[in-house]
């Protein structure tokens, strides 16, 4: 397990990065004096010479002055910079300006956002000027972190794609292959035939096994420092928590998989480093300096027992003996102690402080980090240690190792810092083989039943769809997009600054979270039920309940704690909840005659044993309805029928069908009440001219469906999802579930200049 990120620059590209200011009399910073080319460009420089009569003409035109053309060096972030590289200055009255783009291979561009250096030349042409040629580049840099690398049994190659956001992939022979939205933080490192990972969020951590095509969820918890699997049903993992009373160790025994795991504390403190060997379980003891100790499994008793007596970084434990990069006052240095004898210490094996210790084929393999590497740069790299005779071997010199696996006595795999990509090295003839070097991602659609977003204020809470429908958070001050989640979330509702989200925790179970959005909290478990559509009267949250096979089966409630658990109602499919003067409103999304109806539930009706409930149609005259909004004492729906699709408002007071203020050539997909308008998407396949983002305003007294789009349809917008930050932005999941319409990207809009914005 790495615990120190290194923050080492990339030399050798920023050796490249070069200011493109050009000032007069320093000709040579153009490519024209010089002959310069551009990549992939095989013409011989241009002739520096000519007639004494155009050298005469060139020596009369002016220069042109006070311009940079600066090179950029940025940190991946995803995000495009192909604009990042500006020519800044004024240019005379007239000038003629050309500009190419080109990657590394002399292709030219269209975008910018993966590492990599970039080449951007531009030239400059006026009648009264020479000509001028400036040349800069933009280098996009890697972030140096753990990205894994698991070499099976089977053959094939899983590991942590730094060129598709370091998602999970697998390579098996020439296959290439996404195999899930996770993004592994940590393979398990004592069974290579059983690929299983930590994936690490804001929220909350997973542990994942890979089982064929499909990714299974072991179990999640917050704060996960590490695991080991005893058997398929036993885990054990440390979390070091924010709560010291939570920090510790856990058994999880999933042995029942119709019920809850049983998770049971086995140690109380910060640990990290598990090992599972001989009915022992080791660690580092956080509460003592990070010694090594160990707990049996065998007995009831949670009393540690010290191990060795030093500061551990990591370890493996291999037929009997334990192999460590510990900790000294000069230097961290590998060492080993044979667990069936009785020293406390260990015996230096090497003075070199090593990161990703694993023992393949009777070799200790690890990625030398030591601190005298800052000076001997043909220190770092891949070494290994025979555990026959103890002899060190350099088996890769490379400063850019971001994580590696051994895959045969002469064969390992390893993750670069400089550029991301996935490299074969061969021991043997020390060569190494680009396994991306041809690698683009493909985007597929993800197939989905639809996202959900809320905003509060300038922060946006939003199911991201190629992140496996994980909650992620979005912030309009900064632009950052972080991953609150790892796991797929169902649905999420924020009440009181707390935020409470229904993802799943084991295989597919579902269970509910809380976690305050105020403080330095971490997110707690209230509720193993499965509960959706989540809204609140401020005393209990009340939802759809759905059963075990993840079908909806009633409506229930709880205290905002999560206790208490009660299933009320039958009504299946119940959808769209509201609170409103003691009643929660539900549309009823049945099978039988009351299918569209909207119906409620008077609060006060709701007994603590679980009486069942039956709802009551507000008006036979509100039918086949789609959505509603409570606003003020305006109730406003779409009316979904056979022929006509359309937005009605009708009062509560007197309600009725109500009127008609959008039906004309409209389809409408969904609403959204802000400020003094109705916001809604419409699709008509009859009329697509008229698609697109429409408002219109809450106390219009007649059909008005023919308005203007804000957006219009282009067969790429589409619109689900909707909400409006403070900022006058309009945000929307680009997919229409009942048509399987769009690229289910999310998207923003502001709704002053029209622009469309993709945000992830």
């Amino acid at each position: 397990m790495r615990k120190l990120l290194l923050l080492t620059s990339l030399c050798l590209l920023s050796s490249l990065v070069a200011c493109g200011g050009q000032e007069k009399n320093e000709p040579e910073d153009s490519s024209v004096d010089k002959g310069n080319k551009e990549p992939g460009d095989n013409t011989p420089p241009s002739d520096q010479g000519g007639s004494s009569q155009q050298q005469s003409e060139e020596t009369n035109l002016k220069e042109f002055v006070g311009l940079t053309y600066e090179s950029k060096s940025v940190k991946y972030d995803g995000l495009e910079h192909i604009n990042d590289v500006k020519l800044v200055g004024v240019l005379p009255e007239g000038t003629n300006k050309t500009e190419t783009k080109k990657n590394s291979l002399g292709n030219n561009l269209t975008s910018a956002i993966e590492v990599g250096t970039y080449y951007f030349s531009i030239t400059l042409k006026h009648p009264e000027y020479k000509i001028l040629t400036l040349n800069a580049t933009l280098t996009i840099k890697g972030e140096n972190e753990d990205m894994p690398v698991f070499c099976s049994n089977s053959g094939s190659i899983y590991f942590s794609n730094g060129l598709d956001s370091s998602r999970l992939y697998s390579i098996s022979g020439s296959s290439i292959k996404k195999v899930s939205s996770s993004t592994p933080k940590e393979f398990y490192k004592y069974d290579n035939s059983s690929p299983i990972f930590i994936d690490r969020s804001v929220l909350n951590d997973s542990v994942k096994q890979i089982n064929g095509e499909s990714v299974n969820v072991l179990f999640t918890e917050s704060k996960i420092n590490d695991f080991v699997k005893q058997s398929d049903s036993i885990y054990y993992f440390s979390c070091n928590s924010l709560k010291s009373s939570k920090s510790g160790i856990y058994k999880v025994d999933a042995s029942n998989k119709d019920e809850e795991p049983v998770v049971t504390k086995v140690f109380t403190g910060k640990s990290d480093n598990l090992a599972l060997y001989n009915n022992n379980l080791y660690f580092c003891n956080g509460e003592d300096k990070d010694y090594i100790y160990k707990l049996s499994t065998s007995t009831s008793s949670s009393t540690p027992t010290l191990v060795i007596e030093q500061k551990v970084h990591e370890y493996v434990i291999y037929n009997n003996v334990l192999y460590a990069t510990a900790n000294n006052f000069t230097n961290d240095y590998i060492g080993k102690v044979n667990l069936s004898g009785s020293a406390s210490s260990l015996t230096k094996l090497t003075n070199d402080a090593g990161e990703y210790l694993k023992v393949r084929n009777g070799f200790l393999y690890y990625n030398c980090n030591d601190w005298m590497t800052k000076v001997d740069e043909e220190k770092k790299g891949i070494y290994r240690i025979d555990l026959s005779n103890d002899k060190v071997t350099q088996v890769l010199q490379s400063e850019e190792i971001n994580g590696f696996d051994v895959e045969s006595t002469n064969s390992l795999v390893y993750n670069s810092t400089t550029n991301l990509h996935l490299y074969r090295y061969n021991m043997s003839t020390k060569q190494s083989t680009d396994l991306l070097s041809s690698f683009q991602p493909v985007e597929e659609t993800p197939l989905n039943t639809g996202g959900k977003n809320i905003t509060i204020s300038n922060k946006i809470y939003y199911l991201n769809m190629y992140a496996g429908k994980t909650l992620y958070l979005y912030d309009e001050n900064n632009g950052s997009n972080s991953q609150l989640t790892t796991n797929k979330v169902e649905d999420f509702y924020i009440y009181s600054n707390t935020l409470y989200f229904n993802q799943v925790t084991m295989f597919t179970n579902n269970d509910i979270y809380k976690i305050s959005l105020s403080g330095n909290e971490e997110a707690e478990k209230i509720c193993s039920n499965d509960m959706r559509n989540m809204v609140t009267d401020g005393n209990y949250l009340y939802g759809t309940h759905y059963n075990f096979a993840g079908v909806s089966s009633g409506i229930a409630r709880m205290n905002m704690d999560g206790t208490n658990y009660i299933k009320f109602s039958e009504v299946n499919g119940a959808k769209n909840l509201q609170i409103r003067d003691g009643k929660l409103y539900y549309i009823n999304c049945g099978t039988g005659q009351d299918n569209g109806n909207i119906e409620y539930i008077s609060l006060s009706s709701i007994n603590s044993d679980g009486q069942k409930l039956t709802g009551t149609n507000i008006s036979s005259n509100i039918k086949n309805v789609k959505q509603y909004i409570v606003d003020g004492n305006n109730l406003f729906y779409i009316y979904n029928g056979t022929f006509e699709n359309s937005i009605r408002r009708t009062d509560f007071s007197s309600l009725s069908e109500g009127t008609k203020i959008a039906s004309t050539k409209t389809n409408p997909n969904e609403i959204l009440i802000h400020g003094d308008y109705v916001y809604y998407y419409t699709y008509a396949s009859t009329n697509p001219a008229n698609a697109g983002f429409c408002r219109i305003s809450k106390t219009a007294t007649s059909d008005q469906g023919g308005n203007e789009p804000l957006v219009k349809y282009d067969n790429k917008y589409y619109g689900s999802n909707l909400s409006i930050s403070s900022s006058n932005k309009l945000y929307f999941l680009n997919y229409i579930v009942k048509l399987a319409l769009g690229d289910a990207h999310f998207y923003s809009i502001n709704l002053s200049s029209k622009a469309v914005s993709k945000i992830a």
